[in-house]
C-alpha cells in the first residue's frame, strides 16, 4: 500500500498496535487488518499506475504534469519521477517542494533547508549555482557564456544567497623560447576569473553573498598563482555587487586582499545604499587597507557590522576607523569586529577614544589585539566614569594581558555601570575569583533584562487584546496579570540565588551571545 508524502508516517506510528496488542489471542485470529501496509503487495497494479509509471519514463521527452485529471495523481508523478532529469525542465515545471527534497538528499548527503529559507527549491538552486560557478573553467568563459547566463536566468527567482567556496582562475599563460633559452612570462601572467559583472546583475533578489577565492581540493598542478586575483577581478565584483540591489552582507574573506583591491571594490560597492554588512576577515589589508575601509564609511554611512579580524591592521589603520566613526555622528555602525589584529597600546588608546565618545557602537571585539595593563586601566576608568553614551554595550577583551589588579578593576566597575550586558575577560591574566564575580554580575543583569522584556510585552500584548473587553472584565484580568507578575518576578529572585553555587569554579562559564 502506498502512502503519499503528503500524509505524515507520525499518524500511522501513532496508531501502530504496540507489542503487547499483537500477542493477544484475539488480535492473532483477526482477519482484517487495517495497519498492514503490504496487503496488495501481491496484487497486480492497476491501469492508472501502470501509466502514470510510464509517464514518468518518458517524461524527458514529454513533461506532463499539470494536465493530469487528479490531484493523487500528480503527487504519484512527483513521488516516481527520477530526479537525474534535465535542470531546464524541471525547474520550470515542477515547484512542488517533496520532488526538489528528494532531488536534493539524492545529490548532496547533507542538505539543512533552514539555511535557505525553508525551500527545498531554494536550497537546490543556490548549491546548483554554486557548485556550477565552482567548477567552471575562467579560461572557456567567452566559448561558454550564453550557456552560463541561461543557468543564471533559470535560477535567478530562487537564489537569494550565493556562497561559493572557491574560483578556478585562468591557466598560465604559455612559456616563449628565446636565443637565451626558455623564457617564462611570469610578470605577465595575470590571474582572473570569471567575471562576477556579467553574473551578479542577473541575480535580482540576491541579498547575502560569500566569497573565497582560492582553490580548496588542491591536485598535482597546484600552483600558487590559484589563491590570487587582479585588479580586474575586483572591478568586475565590485560592478556586480553594486547592481544588486536587495544585498545587504557581502563576505571576502581568507583572500590576499590588499588595500589596492579592497579600494576598487569598495569604490563600486559605496553606491550600493542598502549594503548593511561587510566582512573582509583573514585578508592583508593592513594600515592602508584599514584607511581605505574607513574611508568608505565616511562616506557610506549605513553599514551596521563591519568584520576586520585578522588583518595586520595597527594603529594607523585603527586610528582611521574610530576618526570617521566619530567624525560622522549620523554614521549607523552598531558592530565592529577587531579581533586578531596588533593594535598594541598606540591603537589601544584610539579604541579608548571610541569608547569615551562613542553614541552608535554597541558590540565592539579587541581580543587578542596586544593591549597591556595601561589600556586595561584606561578602559575600566571609562567604564567607571559612566561616560559610555550607548545604552547597552557588548565588549569583548578576552585575551589581552591586563593582569589581576586589572580585573579587581573590572569587578568593582562591572557592579556599578549598568549598560555592559556582555564582558569577556577570558584569558586576561585575572583570578578566578575576579572572573567568576565579573560573569556573575553579567549573569544577573541580563536575567533582569529579560525579565523586563517580558514584562514590557506582556504589557503591551495586554493592551490590544483587552480592548474589547468589559470593565469588570477588564479589572479581573489586570488584577489576575498583576499576581502572575508577582509570582514571577518572585521566581527570577529565587532562580538568581539558587542557580549559582557559592562555591568559585576552577573553570567560568560565560554566557554565550
Amino acid at each position: 500500500m502506498r502512502i503519499p508524502h503528503t500524509i505524515s508516517k507520525n499518524i500511522f506510528k501513532a496508531y501502530k498496535c504496540s507489542t503487547e496488542s499483537t500477542l493477544l489471542p484475539y488480535e492473532q485470529r483477526r482477519n482484517i487488518r487495517s495497519e498492514d501496509f503490504k496487503w496488495d503487495k501481491g496484487i497486480v497494479p492497476e491501469l492508472k499506475i501502470l501509466a502514470l509509471n510510464v509517464i514518468a519514463s518518458t517524461w524527458k521527452n514529454k513533461p506532463i504534469l499539470d494536465e493530469l485529471p487528479s490531484c493523487m495523481d500528480r503527487i504519484f508523478l512527483l513521488e516516481t519521477l527520477p530526479t537525474n532529469l534535465p535542470f531546464e525542465l524541471t525547474i520550470s515545471n515542477i515547484s512542488d517542494e517533496h520532488y526538489w527534497e528528494r532531488a536534493a538528499k539524492d545529490r548532496w548527503s547533507y542538505n539543512n533547508p533552514i539555511d535557505h529559507g525553508k525551500s527545498w527549491r531554494r536550497l537546490y538552486c543556490e548549491r546548483h549555482l554554486a557548485e556550477y560557478l565552482e567548477n567552471f573553467e575562467a579560461s572557456y568563459f567567452e566559448s561558454q557564456k550564453d550557456e552560463c547566463i541561461k543557468l543564471v536566468k533559470l535560477v535567478s527567482e530562487h537564489v537569494r544567497i550565493l556562497k561559493l567556496r572557491a574560483l578556478k582562475p585562468t591557466k598560465k599563460a604559455s612559456t616563449t623560447l628565446s636565443i637565451d633559452g626558455p623564457d617564462s612570462n611570469d610578470d605577465d601572467d595575470v590571474v582572473e576569473h570569471i567575471p562576477m559583472s556579467i553574473i551578479l546583475p542577473q541575480l535580482p533578489h540576491l541579498t547575502e553573498m560569500s566569497l573565497n577565492i582560492g582553490m580548496i581540493y588542491l591536485n598535482d598542478g597546484f600552483e600558487w598563482r590559484d589563491f590570487q586575483f587582479s585588479v580586474q577581478d575586483c572591478s568586475n565584483l565590485g560592478e556586480g555587487l553594486k547592481a544588486c540591489s536587495n544585498l545587504r552582507k557581502f563576505s571576502l574573506t581568507r583572500s590576499n586582499l590588499d588595500r589596492v583591491r579592497v579600494a576598487t571594490i569598495l569604490q563600486k560597492l559605496i553606491r550600493n545604499k542598502n549594503i548593511k554588512e561587510l566582512d573582509f576577515s583573514h585578508c592583508k589589508l593592513g594600515d592602508s587597507g584599514a584607511q581605505a575601509v574607513a574611508e568608505f564609511l565616511s562616506l557610506h554611512g549605513q553599514l551596521q557590522v563591519l568584520h576586520l579580524a585578522n588583518n595586520n591592521i595597527g594603529e594607523n589603520g585603527v586610528s582611521g576607523i574610530v576618526y570617521s566613526l566619530l567624525k560622522k555622528n549620523e554614521t549607523s555602525l552598531r558592530h565592529l569586529n577587531l579581533r586578531l589584529n596588533p593594535l598594541g597600546d598606540a591603537g589601544g588608546s584610539h579604541i579608548c577614544a571610541l569608547l569615551l565618545r562613542n553614541n552608535h557602537v554597541e558590540i565592539l571585539n579587541v581580543s587578542s589585539c596586544e593591549l597591556s595593563s595601561d589600556i586595561g586601566e584606561a578602559i575600566a576608568e571609562i567604564f567607571e566614569s559612566t561616560d559610555i553614551n550607548v545604552t547597552s554595550l557588548e565588549i569583548d577583551l578576552s585575551n589581552n594581558n591586563f593582569g589581576p589588579i586589572v580585573g579587581k578593576m573590572f569587578e568593582k566597575v562591572i557592579q556599578t555601570n549598568k549598560n555592559i550586558f556582555k564582558l569577556d575577560t577570558r584569558m586576561c591574566n585575572f583570578t578566578k575569583e575576579s572572573e567568576y564575580s565579573i560573569w556573575k554580575s553579567i549573569l544577573r543583569r541580563n536575567k533582569k533584562k529579560r525579565g523586563k522584556d517580558r514584562a514590557s510585552l506582556s504589557i503591551s500584548q495586554r493592551g490590544t487584546t483587552l480592548r474589547s473587553l468589559s470593565p469588570s472584565k477588564y479589572l479581573q484580568e489586570e488584577k489576575g496579570k498583576e499576581k502572575e507578575d508577582i509570582v514571577l518576578a518572585e521566581d527570577e529572585t529565587a532562580t538568581i540565588k539558587t542557580i549559582l553555587p557559592p562555591r568559585i569554579y576552577s573553570e567560568p562559564i560565560f554566557e554565550e551571545n
